[in-house]
């Protein structure tokens, strides 16, 4: 009596939509495996079963289908029972698989279904399989266009994807409150320097999990970059199809924006977190952060400290390291870490400072330019001055908005070159809008933003305080003490300049 396999599988679970997990499925083929084997006089060795599992998805593992075929290559089974060859494969790479070890097996073996047999250690036997596992295919093929084709005109009307929930939403259109906030602070920190991955670690210390996350894990790295750049945060609607995932894997939704014919995105129907500006703001600064592969990414810092970069030498100008005191030193009890000039870098090698009191300088500093900032944009909102000239070019940005989406609906531009131009149109809508005060120098932030980086600054990590100092200045200066000038332990603010942009 041969020991064979039993195979049942059921596909797409999720797709029934009428509460039903497939174990009724399973249950009945498996009724026909063990009444197959009766009638084989086989032993079932175990039953290897896949619930909601495709066997046509090329990037989809089957776990007992994998585990089948491993018992079959040692031997511990000698075939393999289904209800139909369609549930063991409809890929021919999973039956070539198989093939592969009744070629080159040296025992009895079965491949058998209720539809019929197979022997494929015969040529006919090979080629009936192939032929069913090639129809099988096809239907699949058939099938996942339709579905393909369904879904597309779904995405085009705005309905929400139907499937497993998005991060930040309880259901396809409720917000699940929780993750929403937690997604709205981490704009705002980005915004104001915080990297994603400090992002990661902050959600993985409060055990975050997505939706896709397994048992026992929180969210990974690239699903917190995945669901900050997902277009469904303020009502875009975007459409990746089935095979572009397949091949590709998880892949930028930013890119997949369904639009109409006029260049604007669709919009979706559900409750958003954020709105258009604040989520494309958000999608700019993660891009302008993207490897250029020239060594550091732009807009990052490989760093620890806050003023690496930063700070100059005052006497050769190359830019400031940093480095810690001995341990067991006076210096590393009082200081910790001092900033200082490396030869190896091409600088001159003759200065060092001690960090904590040069970085509490040009912080206080900053703050007090924020504050100056927010009062003075205070003074010019009161004076509500708008020149006429800013008005005139403003009317003129929005005629030339409207032109851009008549040549895109006559398809006289490409969806590239329209982006580009409405990129370009929007960035100069930006800086007209900024500069309508009628200042002579313009603020470099809004009064109420410069109000709450002061208001927020004790709780921004070093990345975030790091992009608000370069916003505002160019370099820190450090300058040399001179001979006789030295007194130990005493801060000298006169031999620091700060380069305001």
């Amino acid at each position: 009596m041969l020991t064979v396999g039993g195979y049942t599988r059921v596909s797409d679970v999720g797709r029934l939509g009428d509460g039903r997990d497939g174990n009724e499925g399973l249950m009945r083929q498996r009724e026909d495996v063990y009444d197959l084997a009766k009638l084989m006089r086989c032993n079932v060795h175990r039953m290897y079963e896949d619930n909601d599992t495709s066997a046509y998805k090329r990037r989809v593992k089957r776990n007992d289908f994998e585990a089948m075929v491993i018992d079959l290559e040692r031997g511990l089974i000698s075939g393999i029972l289904a209800y139909n060859i369609d549930r063991i494969a409809r890929q021919p790479r999973d039956l070539e698989r198989l093939i592969d070890i009744y070629e080159q097996a040296r025992r009895p073996m079965v491949f058998a279904t209720t539809a019929g047999d197979y022997d494929l250690t015969t040529a006919d036997g090979r080629f009936q399989a192939r032929i069913h596992v090639t129809i099988a295919n096809k239907f699949s093929a058939d099938a996942a266009r339709r579905v393909a084709r369904q879904k597309r005109a779904e995405a085009i009307d705005g309905r929400p994807h139907k499937g497993q929930r998005a991060f930040g939403w309880m259901d396809s259109e409720s917000l699940d409150e929780r993750e929403a906030e937690l997604l709205v602070i981490a704009r705002r920190d980005i915004i104001n320097g915080k990297k994603v991955a400090t992002v990661h670690r902050e959600w993985t210390e409060l055990g975050i999990r997505g939706p896709q996350t397994p048992p026992g894990k929180t969210i990974g790295y690239t699903s917190v970059k995945y669901v900050l750049r997902n277009p469904r945060l303020c009502g875009y609607r975007a459409y990746i199809p089935q095979e572009v995932r397949e091949r590709s894997g998880r892949v930028d939704p930013v890119e997949w924006l369904i639009e109409r014919t006029d260049g604007t995105p669709v919009k979706g129907q559900w409750e958003t977190i954020f709105t258009p500006d604040e989520w494309r703001e958000l999608v700019d600064v993660l891009d302008a952060r993207k490897n250029t592969g020239k060594g550091r990414k732009v807009g990052s810092t490989v760093t620890k400290r806050l003023l690496t970069g930063i700070a100059r030498c005052g006497k050769c100008g190359a830019g400031l390291a940093s480095g810690m005191y001995a341990r067991g030193t006076t210096s590393y009890e009082k200081y910790g870490y001092y900033y200082y000039c490396r030869k190896a870098d091409g600088g001159c090698g003759s200065l060092s400072r001690s960090g904590p009191a040069v970085e509490e300088y040009v912080e206080e500093a900053l703050l007090g330019n924020l504050k100056d900032q927010a009062r003075a944009v205070r003074s010019a909102a009161e004076e509500d001055l708008e020149p006429a000239e800013a008005k005139a070019t403003l009317k003129q940005i929005d005629a030339d908005k409207a032109e851009a989406r008549r040549l895109r609906a006559d398809d006289l531009f490409s969806l590239a070159e329209f982006a580009r131009e409405m990129r370009r149109l929007e960035e100069k809508e930006r800086e007209t809008k900024e500069n309508v005060s009628g200042l002579s120098v313009a603020p470099v932030r809004t009064g109420s933003a410069a109000a709450r980086i002061v208001r927020e600054w004790g709780n921004y990590t070093i990345d975030m305080k790091r992009a608000e100092i370069q916003k505002s200045i160019e370099a820190v200066v450090v300058k040399p003490v001179g001979k006789g000038g030295a007194q130990r332990g005493v801060f000298r603010p006169d031999l620091i300049e700060i380069i305001w942009k």
